[in-house]
């Protein structure tokens, strides 16, 4: 799977760890250790929200999808990072609480995962894109 990429402000960006269960899945780290939301100093706040929108908007761009979820649990991993999550109205899996079962169905083996090869090539295009938008 791709890299991360490092974004503006402390934060990076990387794809969903394979098995990932839809292509364009991101995940919006900060670099510096923090656990939590309000942990962060207010110029921190400022570039998620800014890194949201970009990242959002190429997701959009290049999944097709019509809306992007945004998930923050921090338990696995007690660390601030999103999830930002291609939501599709043609695959009920990706409707709202039914993207908790997807995730589990493909962590399980019972569902099969996004591809790897289009996994990639997503994030390659969402990263562009989003990197793009900054100029």
């Amino acid at each position: 799977m791709s890299a991360r990429v490092d974004l503006p402000g402390g934060w990076f960006l990387k794809p969903h760890a394979a098995p990932c269960p839809v292509a364009g899945w991101c995940v919006l780290e900060l670099a510096r250790p923090c656990p939590t939301l309000d942990a962060l100093t207010l110029d921190e706040s400022r570039m998620m929200g800014e890194h949201i929108h970009r990242v959002s908007a190429a997701i959009r761009a290049v999944t097709g999808c019509q809306r992007v979820y945004l998930l923050a649990f921090a338990e696995a991993h007690r660390q601030v990072h999103l999830h930002l999550v291609p939501r599709h109205e043609s695959d009920e899996a990706t409707k709202a609480w039914a993207l908790a079962d997807l995730y589990r169905a493909v962590a399980e083996g019972s569902r099969p995962p996004a591809s790897v090869q289009d996994s990639e090539r997503a994030f390659a295009a969402i990263t562009t894109k989003a990197l793009m938008a900054r100029s």
